[in-house]
């Protein structure tokens, strides 16, 4: 028994590859938007540095008072649990 397909033309393949495309974009940004951040209390926040932990130094700062993981306000002297140096190229 053979089964028969019918060819793909090109304007068609690129149309289903531009579709899949959009979906994959569409589900990453959602996915990223949805993110919801932690509590200051549940990565022990504290508004001074931990020695040269700071979150100034920290690859999860938004300068110049967020933070990417951590809900709320944010020093750029403070610290927490979740420090991650930024690193130096």
């Amino acid at each position: 028994m053979r089964k028969m397909f019918a060819p793909l033309c090109r304007r068609t393949f690129l149309q289903y590859a531009a579709a899949a495309a959009g979906a994959t974009i569409s589900v990453a940004l959602n996915t990223a938007v949805a993110a919801p951040k932690v509590s200051k209390q549940a990565v022990a926040y504290q508004d001074h540095p931990d020695g040269e932990k700071r979150c100034e130094k920290c690859a999860q700062f938004q300068p110049p008072n967020a933070c990417k993981l951590v809900d709320g306000q944010i020093s750029p002297q403070g610290s927490c649990r979740i420090f991650i140096p930024i690193r130096q190229s």
